[in-house]
C-alpha cells in the first residue's frame, strides 16, 4: 500500500509539475518572448495629383491582426521623403514612427523601420490633343453641359488647354451660348490618362467678347486672349467633337 500511495503522490507532482512548466512556457511565448514586428507590414500610399506634381502619404491597414500587435500598429506613423513633387518612377523613403514604451511593454522588436518604394501608377498628362481618347472628350463635354444646365445644347467652340508649366492644370474647355444670347465657359479640369471626369472641380464663367470679337463670332480669338499666356490650344473640331451653331 505504501508503495501504490508513493507513486501515486509521484505521479501527481509530476503532473502539477508539468502543468506549471506548461504555464510558465505560455507566459513566456506569449507574454515575455521578444516578438519581430514589420512596422511596414499593411503599409499602403495616397497619391494626389499627377506625375510630377504628386504628394503623397502612408498608411497602415492591419485589421487581420491579433489584438495587441494590432493596438501597437495603430500607434505607427510614417515619415516620407520627398513627398511632394513625386513622378512615376522616383524613388521615396519611408520611415516609420512608434510608441517605443509600448513596444517594451509588449515586447515587440519593430523591424524593417525604414524603406524604399519605387513611385508607380500616378497618371500622365497627355502631350497632345492626338492623344485624348475621343471617349473621354465626349464625356467631358456632357459634363460640362449638366454644369451649365444646358444639356441637348451643343457647344459652339471647344479646345484642349495644355498648361505650360507643371502647375498649370490641363483643361478641356467649352464654350456655349446661353438662351439670353450670352456666352459662358465650362473648365474641365486634370484632363490626364487616368480619364476621369473630375465633375467636383468643374467651374463656369462668363464671356466677355470684344466688339470685333462679336462681331466676327471669333471665339478662338477670345479663348487665345485670357488663356493663352499660360497655355497652349488645341481647337477642338467638327471632326474630333459635334459643335453647335451659334444664335442669332
Amino acid at each position: 500500500m505504501k508503495t501504490g500511495a508513493v507513486k501515486n503522490k509521484l505521479i501527481y507532482f509530476a503532473f502539477l509539475l508539468s502543468c506549471c512548466i506548461g504555464l510558465m512556457l505560455v507566459g513566456y511565448f506569449g507574454f515575455l518572448q521578444t516578438v519581430n514586428i514589420d512596422v511596414m507590414l499593411g503599409i499602403q500610399f495616397v497619391y494626389t495629383g499627377e506625375s510630377g506634381e504628386a504628394q503623397v502619404s502612408a498608411v497602415s491597414k492591419t485589421d487581420d491582426l491579433n489584438q495587441r500587435i494590432q493596438e501597437f500598429m495603430q500607434t505607427v506613423t510614417y515619415t516620407i521623403e520627398p513627398s511632394e513633387k513625386l513622378a512615376n518612377g522616383d524613388t521615396i523613403t519611408v520611415t516609420a514612427l512608434y510608441d517605443a514604451d509600448m513596444a517594451v511593454e509588449y515586447h515587440f522588436q519593430p523591424v524593417n523601420t525604414r524603406a524604399e518604394f519605387l513611385v508607380e501608377g500616378l497618371p500622365e498628362r497627355y502631350a497632345s490633343l492626338a492623344e485624348i481618347p475621343e471617349a473621354y472628350i465626349q464625356e467631358s463635354r456632357e459634363a460640362a453641359a449638366r454644369a451649365l444646365k444646358a444639356e441637348g445644347q451643343e457647344p459652339v467652340y471647344g479646345a484642349f488647354l495644355q498648361g505650360k508649366t507643371a502647375g498649370v492644370r490641363d483643361r478641356i474647355l467649352w464654350m456655349y451660348q446661353l438662351e439670353d444670347g450670352r456666352y459662358e465657359i465650362v473648365l474641365v479640369p486634370d484632363v490626364n490618362n487616368a480619364q476621369v471626369v473630375n465633375r467636383k472641380a468643374i467651374s463656369t464663367q462668363q464671356v466677355y467678347l470684344s466688339s470685333k470679337e462679336q462681331e466676327n463670332r471669333d471665339f478662338a480669338g477670345y479663348v487665345r486672349r485670357v488663356f493663352e499666356a499660360d497655355c497652349n490650344i488645341e481647337e477642338l473640331t467638327e471632326s474630333t467633337v459635334p459643335l453647335g451653331t451659334p444664335q442669332d
